[in-house]
């Protein structure tokens, strides 16, 4: 078994280094069309963390994302290129995400699949990928998708893109079944990488969170806090000038798992540290009614010294957690709930000083008017909150 695993990494190694050197038939093509491309696959191919348990309808999700990137790669094999190999490994280049052994994996599991649905005859005239075989040995018949390595052996690559293939229907998996050997030796190869992406996503965590941009961890920042407003002494305590800089930032898609993003930072303009409290609402609308929700609410209390900001992200709860309780705010009918659609307004940040208000804002003045104290009927806490 260790022989047969040793070698099939070797072949996927060289697989993958053939990709990476087959350049010929971009000659003449232009750098920014074939980046297009690329990038149009690379988007497909956004790596995803292991699976915590095996859900049974996360193979449809994968089929309809390995669909979409075949018909990338068709497309391109079709008309001015590049080759299949060329494109995944130009595509891959922009996936700064992904560990080098889930590329590798990756590229195996695309070209298999493509080269397994091209031979068969599964694209139509306009390169549209069809699950009936057109040509070859089986014409007629069908194929579907499965996962190389079932999620009850293995949960944590079952929501994993490289663990898809390519089988005929009559012959695909209709329950357990014993490993061969082949089998056997992907399922170490995908304990591998899920082992890389967990150690990847660690090292991530930790730079990302463990420290900020000038290198400094969070203790560090609270001991540099402390010495300046110790410094300051009693005018730290004085009520701090704030600006506020925020933006909705993106919608719902498969990156931001179908949430609404926004960034806020938050910058002390005064001449002495200060201690602050946020408040930041994201704000949607009903459909019929088109009256006004909180969507989520963030509370964040920033130590800022002198002239420092401190930036953040905030997201929304997943945009179809909003539809039943906003359709059943609007008391819609059964065939009004197939048109409604959940639609986001904006936002609104306050903050506060524990000797009173510092600033608001918001994306628009309408949104504003429900953080200024001298609008007194539009106290966003009025607001109802799904």
């Amino acid at each position: 078994m260790e022989n047969f695993s040793t070698a099939l990494t070797k072949q996927l190694f060289v697989l993958t280094l053939l990709c990476l050197t087959s350049t010929g038939i971009e000659t003449g093509l232009s750098a920014s069309r074939i980046d297009k491309k690329a990038q149009a696959l690379a988007n497909q191919l956004a790596p995803a963390p292991p699976a915590r348990t095996f859900n049974k309808k996360e193979l449809a999700t994968l089929g309809k994302r390995m669909t979409a990137s075949l018909e990338i790669l068709e497309k391109s094999y079709r008309t001015s290129g590049p080759a299949p190999e060329s494109l995944i490994s130009k595509a891959l280049t922009f996936r700064k995400d992904m560990a080098d052994y889930e590329k590798m994996l990756l590229t195996n599991a695309l070209i298999s699949n493509w080269r397994e649905a091209n031979a068969r005859g599964l694209f139509d005239k306009d390169g549209k990928y069809t699950s009936e075989i057109s040509k070859g040995r089986g014409a007629g018949d069908r194929m579907a998708y499965e996962l190389i390595i079932p999620g009850e052996v293995f949960a944590p690559a079952s929501n994993q893109l490289a663990n898809v293939r390519l089988v005929l229907t009559a012959v695909r998996r209709s329950g357990p079944e014993p490993l061969d050997a082949r089998e056997k030796a992907t399922l170490e190869q995908f304990e591998r990488m899920i082992a890389e992406k967990t150690n990847l996503a660690e090292q991530t965590n930790w730079e990302n969170h463990k420290m900020n941009r000038f290198g400094r961890s969070a203790d560090e920042e609270i001991y540099l806090w402390e010495k300046a407003m110790e410094e300051a002494g009693d005018a730290a305590q004085k009520l701090p000038s704030i600006r506020i800089n925020a933006k909705s930032e993106a919608t719902p898609t498969h990156a931001t798992k179908y949430r609404w993003r926004a960034k806020c930072e938050i910058l002390n303009h005064s001449s002495h540290p200060t201690e602050v409290k946020v408040e930041f609402w994201q704000i949607g609308y009903t459909w019929k009614k088109r009256d006004h929700y909180v969507m989520s609410k963030t509370e964040k209390t920033l130590k800022l010294r002198q002239n420092q900001s401190i930036e953040f992200d905030v997201f929304s709860k997943p945009e179809k957690s909003y539809k039943k309780p906003a359709d059943d705010y609007d008391g819609l009918s059964k065939e009004e709930r197939k048109k409604s659609r959940v639609r986001y307004r904006g936002y609104a940040v306050r903050v506060t000083h524990e000797k009173g208000l510092v600033s608001f804002s918001g994306n628009d003045k309408y949104s504003t008017a429900y953080v200024d104290p001298s609008v007194e009927d539009r106290a966003i806490e009025r607001l109802p909150q799904f």
